[in-house]
């Protein structure tokens, strides 16, 4: 097994926390519950309708399954493919990571939400 889960990275535990929380946040409110979890761009930039609204055709989770190929995109970026149980099965969905702080990791993209999502509204 090549996953990046077996390097010991710390980085990997604080964005599977925060992938996990964000996805039970996300079930129970069918996205507002995001606005915790998403970087400072997107917090600063979208209102919780918007948030509602950027979502609305993408299905919304009931758990989270577990996340894998995480990649690393120098010291303050990542991806990482999230599996999030739904309805109608799992899906599998990529979403990007930016560290702010020393050791605090937030949402910058998921399908149906970036930043350019709201500053488009």
């Amino acid at each position: 097994d090549d996953s990046d889960s077996d390097t010991g990275d710390p980085r990997i535990s604080q964005i599977g926390g925060v992938a996990e929380l964000a996805t039970y946040a996300y079930a129970a409110t069918e996205g507002e519950g995001l606005l915790d979890y998403v970087s400072s761009d997107i917090a600063e930039n979208c209102t919780k309708e918007e948030i509602l609204a950027a979502l609305a055709d993408e299905p919304v989770p009931t758990g989270f399954r577990t996340m894998k190929d995480v990649k690393f995109d120098g010291e303050d970026g990542a991806t990482a493919t999230v599996v999030l149980i739904t309805e109608d099965g799992d899906k599998e969905v990529e979403w990007s990571f930016v560290r702010e702080g020393e050791d605090s990791w937030r949402i910058k993209e998921i399908p149906g939400l970036s930043e350019e999502d709201c500053s488009a509204s």
